[in-house]
């Protein structure tokens, strides 16, 4: 600005009369020229500087409002995906035959849940940690293996006196093979952890699909947990009958063992899907259909869990054939379609006996199976 006032001034007089001595006026209006020039920097220099300020202060305030902004979008963000994390699968069982076949359907389906309870049941709840171990190592599955509860929830641990439907080993005699099947596996899954650290790992999961296929007691200890309960999404219980009944008759094998727990459950409100006895019981796998299943020659220590449970079936005066309880939640899981599902209001009494009750805690009840879809399933599992 002061070249320009300079260029200006020189300007202002005649070319001629450069070089020469200035009059009074000239130097006035030089004067004036250079005291207008002189202000007119100064408050240029001003209005530059109140410029600066104003434009310092909107972006030092665009970064804050930015900053606050990003960091309530991260936190719903995180929130979010809280409540839309990766959906996890949960297994409690006591594993018995049956198990073992639910735990290979997992497997070969490439659904190998996030943890799995060994729960009293067929037997000790050490020995069903052991037969855990000894199933999961045999089909390489890599996930944590928790000890569940070993007696009913608020019961008395129970007395194992006789060896039940699933002999002394509580795998038909089985469990040697299994064992030498999984030799070579990472020592440490050879020791499950304890409930009160599951419970931590359930408080990492979201969206979980809790499958039980023995007694209710580790879910009803959980559920006393809300932080727990919160994260369960649905429930798939196999046990109990809809079957109408005698008063004091006695109930299917896993709510009988403990009652409590399954009133617990039953009035949980979450949402729950029944596989009853009448379904459960009555779906068999016959001889043609063992022999098929081994043409494959894959899995034969699988094949042979399912030959021995049809000789168990036949040698207690039953229908000769395989039954498999604990596979129908998982072939459920895999296709919702192939099942007959009837939602039911139930109670439950104190045997653990399920009536029917307009009143009573909503379930859904899976009633019929297309027959020849348990086949399908197990012959793809065992072809692989």
């Amino acid at each position: 600005m002061r070249f320009l006032c300079s260029f200006r001034l020189y300007h202002i007089l005649p070319w001629e009369g450069r070089g020469k001595a200035l009059s009074e006026k000239d130097v006035r209006t030089i004067l004036f020229q250079e005291t207008f020039c002189s202000g007119l920097q100064a408050g240029r220099d001003d209005v530059l500087e109140n410029v600066k300020k104003k434009v310092l202060a909107l972006v030092l305030g665009f970064c804050c409002a930015w900053q606050m902004a990003w960091g309530t979008v991260l936190a719903a963000a995180e929130k979010e995906a809280g409540k839309t994390g990766i959906p996890a699968l949960v297994y409690d069982g006591d594993p018995g035959s049956d198990d073992a076949l639910a735990l290979f359907l997992l497997k070969q389906n490439s659904l190998v849940p996030d943890l799995a309870f060994a729960t009293y049941g067929n037997g000790p709840e050490k020995q069903m940690s052991s037969n855990m171990v000894l199933v999961t190592g045999a089909l390489a599955m890599d996930l944590p293996i928790y000890q569940g509860a070993d007696r009913p929830w608020k019961g008395r641990k129970l007395k194992f006196k006789e060896p039940g439907f699933n002999g002394k080993d509580g795998l038909l005699g089985l469990a040697s093979v299994l064992k030498e099947k999984s030799q070579g596996r990472d020592r440490k899954t050879l020791q499950p952890g304890d409930l009160e650290e599951a419970q931590k790992q359930l408080k990492k999961c979201r969206h979980i699909t809790y499958i039980v296929t023995g007694p209710l007691s580790t879910l009803a200890g959980l559920l006393q947990d809300p932080e727990v309960k919160s994260r369960i999404d649905r429930v798939y219980l196999v046990g109990g009958s809809l079957t109408e009944t005698e008063p004091g008759q006695v109930a299917e094998t896993n709510f009988a063992q403990d009652p409590k727990a399954v009133k617990a459950v039953m009035e949980s409100g979450l949402d729950l899907t029944l596989f009853p006895r009448e379904l459960t019981g009555t779906q068999y796998i016959g001889e043609q259909e063992i022999q098929n299943l081994g043409r494959s020659g894959k899995w034969p220590e699988f094949l042979e869990l399912i030959r021995a449970n049809q000789a168990a079936h036949e040698k207690a005066g039953e229908e000769p054939a395989a039954v498999l309880p604990a596979i129908f939640p998982i072939l459920y899981q895999l296709d919702p379609s192939q099942f007959a599902v009837e939602d039911k209001r139930i109670t439950v009494d104190k045997n653990g006996q399920l009536q029917e009750d307009p009143q009573g805690r909503l379930v859904h009840g899976v009633l019929g199976v297309n027959p020849r879809y348990q086949w399908r399933a197990l012959e793809k599992a065992f072809s692989r």
